[in-house]
C-alpha cells in the first residue's frame, strides 16, 4: 500500500515570462504547512517534488495516491488542504 503524502512542487525556473512554484513560494508555503500540520497534530509525511505539470496554476500540492491537487496555494488555503488531508486520512 503506498503511503499517503502531501507533494509540494518545489521547481524553480529564472524565466519570468516562465512561472514556476518556487518563484511564487513554495518552499516557505511547504515550511508553514507542515509546521500547521504537526500544531495540529496532523500526521502526514510533506514531501517536495520537481513539477506536477500545473506550472501556470502554482503553488501546487497534491494529495497521493489519487488524491487532490491544490492550485494557487497560500497561507490561506491551509484550513482547506488539513481537513483534505483529515477526511482523506481516513480512507
Amino acid at each position: 500500500m503506498m503511503s499517503k503524502k502531501l507533494l509540494v512542487c518545489t521547481n524553480y525556473r529564472a524565466n519570468p515570462n516562465n512561472p514556476s512554484c518556487a518563484a511564487r513560494g513554495s518552499k516557505e508555503i511547504m515550511a508553514k504547512l507542515t509546521q500547521q500540520l504537526q500544531k495540529k497534530n496532523v500526521l502526514i509525511e510533506v514531501e517536495e517534488i520537481q513539477c506536477l505539470g500545473y506550472c501556470s496554476v502554482g503553488p501546487n500540492i497534491r494529495l497521493i495516491p489519487n488524491g487532490e491537487i491544490f492550485h494557487e496555494v497560500s497561507v490561506k488555503k491551509f484550513a482547506e488542504i488539513i481537513q483534505a488531508v483529515k477526511g482523506f486520512s481516513k480512507h
